[in-house]
């Protein structure tokens, strides 16, 4: 995700308050700034295709017809407030695709639907995205071929520890303590903040976003 971190001629703070006036060139440069980072985000909640393109749509035409909703923080940076919004909006959409259906508080803590704006901001910063990737990488180099292939069908394909048990012909528990140690090893090499195992789920999901 690119976005300026101090309050320049393109800041987020500036773009919005000439979309306000009517700049398109400005709405542009917003919407190429976060619309990449902002749809593989939502796309990873809802992994549908329709409902992701319609919920941006509808975002991002609010933002031009009334930026000023958008809060930016102090310096100058719309990202977080942003992405925020998006999350709840993306909760709502999924409520709505799938009526009745109650996500469990141990499937969200294990989802990239318990991500947040201050997990997803807070690791880049803490991080390169390289340094990130490579320490991934090297773990998984060192792990079994089925710890491998548990993290790829959790992480990467987004699938859940069912769906993953049935496919590696595994017991759920299994496949939770397969993947709770390739986490544990990556939050061997991070800082104590990045201790649990829920931080660990959403640092390797956001990667996902970016890959």
């Amino acid at each position: 995700m690119q976005e300026n971190t101090g309050l320049m001629t393109n800041s987020d703070h500036s773009l919005l308050k000439r979309i306000g006036k009517g700049d398109r060139k400005a709405f542009s440069e917003l919407y190429m700034r976060y619309y990449e980072s902002f749809y593989k985000m939502v796309f990873a909640r809802l992994r549908d295709q329709y409902f992701t393109e319609e919920l941006l749509q509808t975002f991002w035409l609010r933002v031009y017809e009334d930026p000023a909703f958008v809060h930016t923080d102090s310096t100058g940076s719309a990202g977080r407030y942003m992405f925020t919004h998006l999350h709840y909006r993306t909760l709502d959409s999924f409520k709505n695709m799938r009526p009745g259906m109650e996500i469990s508080l141990e499937e969200a803590g294990e989802t990239a639907l318990d991500v947040t704006a201050s997990e997803y901001f807070g690791i880049l910063e803490d991080y390169p995205v390289e340094t990130l990737f490579n320490m991934i990488k090297e773990v998984l180099a060192g792990a079994t071929e089925t710890e491998r292939k548990v993290y790829h069908l959790r992480i990467a394909e987004n699938k859940t520890v069912q769906e993953t048990a049935q496919e590696l012909n595994l017991a759920e528990k299994t496949v939770h303590n397969k993947l709770s140690t390739v986490l544990g090893e990556i939050r061997l090499k991070l800082s104590p903040k990045y201790e649990s195992v829920k931080d660990m789920l959403s640092l390797v999901v956001l990667l996902e976003f970016l890959a």
